[in-house]
């Protein structure tokens, strides 16, 4: 199913009580929907109940490690593209498609998926050509919003207002016994994505790039790589994919395609957040990275993450790296015209940052 896959995955006690929550709309498209997610959520919640009888135990024993690589940065800025790299990595381990969307169940249940979900995920991805399969690496929100049903995520599938559906969201939290919560999803669900090895855990998401202060919390000697791109590549590129998404998964007729004021106003909030959390913690734990350099030089780009990082690079991982940028060398990125309004309304917004990093205003 080309439509409603934010929420596919998540048990069925959490979907009927995040639908009772927001409500929906009955026009038929809303409702093909709501079947689709309530059939889901029935086998989602069968098979969590057979993984907790045979793991429960073990998970809630396995020792995490406090020194995950967590790759942070806006949307849009070829964080994909870095994970991507970085997991061919055999000394790392990052959670994939079918991890990040059956978080409950999948170290039991892949084989009785993979047959509906191997063919459903064949392609691309919606907003770019990206492919898309159930190993691929996926940044784990989605993990989470199907194993505590917060996440900002959530305004995408119930628009409220006419207004970015980001801002609703101070710091992407919850606060309280919530909060507790949440972290202890973390927890559980990279004590499953690490139970049968001692790798080093690689994350990836856009929305850690707010919560460095919890995620260090969690794992006290996690090390980030922050990753930056020019602003006019990042604002109407992110416009475009939160119209899709929002478009595809939206549970009523309220969604609105965000605006550029609204997405640079939320792109510069997230770089001085990310700046003045990154000064609290010491130098050698984070890198700042520029997709133009990581798109010109990958290797080199990575050997110098890894030297700052003290994690060792390898002639295999290398070789690994340079079989899949042999693979992708005909990939298209996605094209834009901008209009002149729109870049000046970006310039005057982000101008001080952009002047920081180097960045053209032209």
């Amino acid at each position: 199913m080309k439509s409603a896959y934010l929420l596919a995955g998540m048990r069925l006690s959490r979907f009927i009580k995040i639908i009772m929550k927001n409500g929906m709309c009955f026009y038929p498209k809303y409702l093909v929907r709501f079947l689709f997610l309530f059939q889901n959520g029935i086998w989602a919640s069968i098979f969590h109940r057979k993984e907790k009888s045979i793991y429960g135990d073990r998970i809630k024993t396995h020792k995490l490690s406090d020194d995950p690589i967590i790759i942070i940065g806006h949307w849009r800025t070829g964080s994909t593209f870095l994970h991507q790299l970085l997991a061919f990595d055999s000394n790392l381990v990052t959670s994939n498609v079918f991890q990040g969307s059956i978080p409950d169940s999948f170290l039991t249940s892949r084989k009785s998926y993979e047959p509906i979900m191997g063919r459903a995920l064949k392609g691309t991805r919606p907003m770019d050509q990206v492919k898309l399969s159930m190993d691929e690496p996926l940044e784990d929100e989605y993990a989470l919003f199907r194993l505590t049903s917060y996440s900002p995520l959530e305004h995408v599938i119930f628009p409220k207002s006419k207004e970015y559906f980001l801002n609703h969201f101070p710091d992407f939290l919850p606060t309280n016994e919530k909060l507790l919560k949440w972290k202890e999803a973390v927890k559980y669900f990279y004590k499953k994505l690490t139970l049968e090895n001692n790798k080093v855990i690689l994350i990836k998401n856009p929305f850690h790039s707010f919560r460095i202060k919890v995620l260090n919390e969690i794992f006290p000697n996690a090390r980030y790589i922050h990753i930056i791109r020019h602003p006019h590549k990042v604002v109407p590129s992110t416009i475009r994919m939160w119209n899709i998404v929002g478009t595809q998964n939206s549970m009523n007729n309220k969604w609105t395609k965000p605006k550029v004021h609204e997405t640079s106003n939320l792109l510069v909030k997230m770089m001085q957040k990310v700046d003045s959390d990154l000064s609290e913690i010491s130098k050698d734990r984070y890198f700042e990275i520029k997709f133009e350099d990581l798109e010109k030089d990958p290797i080199n780009e990575i050997k110098s993450i890894y030297k700052h990082l003290n994690v060792d690079f390898s002639s295999e991982f290398e070789k690994q790296i340079n079989k899949f940028l042999i693979s992708v060398k005909e990939y298209q990125k996605n094209k834009y015209i901008m209009p002149e309004g729109d870049k000046l309304e970006i310039n005057n917004i982000l101008k001080s940052w952009m002047a920081e990093k180097n960045y053209s205003l032209d």
